[in-house]
Parts: C-alpha cells; sequence; structure tokens
C-alpha cells in the first residue's frame, strides 16, 4: 500500500507542476508578443543623411572658443485651396524641386512644417503644376528673373 501511496503522490505533484508551469509559458509568450519589435530593430535606420565634420580648432590660447551652430526654427507653410489635388513648394531650401515637400490637406487648407535655420528663403507653390506667390505673404523677391515669395526667417 504505501507504493500505490508514493506513486499517487507523485502523480499529484507532478499534476501540480504542470498547473503552474502553464501559466508561465503563457506569459512569457505573451512577452516576448508584445516586446518583439526588439527583436527586429534595425539600427541602420538611425543613421544620420550627412555626415557631419567640426570646424578646426584653435590654438589653445583661444580659451572662449565655441563650435559654431544655428538653431533650427519650424516653420508652418499653409495655403487655402479647397478645390486643389496637390500641392507642393519649390524653394532654395529643397533646391527648386517641388516633389521634395509635398503639403497635406487638412479640410480646406494645404498645411507642412519644415525644419530650418535662420535666414532668408525663396518659395513658390506648385497648386496643380502651376506655379504661384504665397497669398499669405506679401513679401516678395525676384530668383531667375522671375517674381517669388521671400520668407525671412529668425
Amino acid at each position: 500500500m504505501k507504493l500505490e501511496r508514493k506513486t499517487l503522490l507523485m502523480i499529484t505533484a507532478l499534476g501540480f507542476l504542470i498547473l503552474a508551469s502553464i501559466p508561465s509559458v503563457l506569459f512569457h509568450k505573451a512577452l516576448k508578443k508584445y516586446f518583439g519589435f526588439l527583436y527586429s530593430w534595425d539600427v541602420a535606420v538611425l543613421k544620420l543623411n550627412k555626415p557631419g565634420t567640426l570646424p578646426k580648432m584653435p590654438d589653445r590660447n583661444h580659451a572662449t572658443y565655441e563650435i559654431p551652430h544655428s538653431e533650427l526654427r519650424f516653420v508652418k507653410f499653409s495655403v487655402k485651396m479647397p478645390k486643389a489635388s496637390s500641392v507642393k513648394i519649390a524653394a532654395d531650401f529643397n533646391k527648386w524641386n517641388p516633389d521634395n515637400l509635398a503639403l497635406v490637406k487638412s479640410g480646406k487648407t494645404w498645411k507642412t512644417i519644415v525644419t530650418l535655420p535662420s535666414g532668408e528663403y525663396r518659395y513658390l507653390y506648385k497648386i496643380d503644376n502651376e506655379f504661384v506667390l504665397d497669398p499669405l505673404n506679401q513679401k516678395t523677391s525676384t530668383y531667375n528673373g522671375r517674381k517669388v515669395s521671400l520668407l525671412t526667417v529668425k
């Protein structure tokens, strides 16, 4: 009878072990699914587009030397054209290529935000394949003999 009692005890212990391990296996699968993006993380996406170089450092006698840097400003471009099918910007900051910067339609207004350092920029809107001045900006300049809108970022 002692043999049967020992077998019964072993079967009971094995049953408890199985019941205890099932939730941990499910929990492990849930964690793996939740944090699965870590396994497919691609560091190459985070590389910089342009390699940066520091200017040459002067002698050690110039202790007050600071590395020059320009602060970027968020510049909002918007134009109200409810019937337009596409609105793009051609400017000197995107090498006058309107395909590099398209605006997004939000209601009746087309909008985008661009980060630019301080300076003056010339631009035109390309609305349905026709270049037009910015109707909200009265400042103008000329570029290649053509009248363009002028934006001053401070």
